[in-house]
């Protein structure tokens, strides 16, 4: 099994059983969510990972053991890059819990932004009742707090979704005069842009509590703080089956930014 034979070192087998098991269990974490209709950049990369690493399992004892130089220094090239994006996952992972964490005062200093998500035709994604809740919470918490709800009409969305949150939040009891809908943006960095010029307008301080989901706030946060805003984060739940799909595909639009910008 594996293409191990009799005298294949421990070590070669540890490696090679866990390189198996390891990729085994990033297929299965990056398929479950299928089941929820979510495919996304982070799925597709999972599956190659998760797949490559199981064929690397399968064949370590074959590649480490070949006679061609060039093969094995192949096989520890892979691995070695293999350990430079785990070191980097890694990184971007700590920064993107750190903010999450980050909460804020509730003394009405801030004015929260809620930033879109799907809207359904039944009403509000999943994701996107989360970071209601999230916004009803804090706002509940600091009842002076005044808030933001952001997101545009997309081509499948029947209302916008600052129009759904707006919605949900006054049938939770949240005054209508303390929200104000930014009905006309389209990506993370427009919510925050078409909300600056908003409270801007009014007077108010660029200080913000942003709620999106926890892997979302490191590069919102990134976005905010480029165009003058100070901020703090308010974290919703991500569902633990969507997390996986949702932190690696976060990894690729950080990338993005970093090179790219807005």
């Amino acid at each position: 099994m594996f293409g191990m034979s009799d005298n294949t070192s421990k070590p070669v087998k540890v490696l090679s059983y866990t390189l198996a098991v390891i990729g085994i269990a990033v297929l299965v974490m990056f398929i479950i969510p299928l089941f929820s209709g979510t495919l996304n950049t982070g799925s597709y990369f999972g599956f190659v990972i998760g797949g490559v690493t199981v064929l690397l399992g399968i064949f370590t004892p074959k590649l480490l053991n070949n006679t061609k130089k060039a093969v094995r220094y192949i096989f520890r090239a892979v691995l070695i890059l293999y350990g430079v994006l785990v070191v980097y996952a890694i990184t971007l992972s700590a920064f993107m819990v750190a903010n999450m964490n980050d909460t804020p005062e509730k003394d009405g200093s801030r004015t929260v932004i809620v930033l879109g998500c799907q809207v359904r035709r039944d009403g509000p994604s999943l994701m996107l009742s989360r970071r209601i809740d999230a916004a009803y919470n804090y706002m509940s918490a600091d009842t002076k707090a005044d808030c933001i709800v952001s997101g545009g009409k997309g081509s499948n969305e029947h209302i916008s979704e600052a129009e759904a949150m707006y919605e949900a939040l006054v049938n939770d009891g949240i005054s209508g005069d303390r929200i104000t809908k930014e009905d006309k943006s389209s990506s993370t960095y427009e919510n925050l842009l078409f909300s600056k010029q908003i409270l801007e307008d009014s007077g108010k301080p660029l200080r913000i509590a942003i709620v999106t989901d926890g892997f979302h706030q490191w590069r919102a946060r990134l976005q905010a703080e480029s165009l003058g805003y100070d901020v703090k984060c308010v974290s919703a739940a991500t569902p633990w089956y969507l997390v996986p799909v949702y932190w690696v595909r976060e990894w690729f639009a950080l990338s993005y930014l970093f090179v790219f910008g807005a």
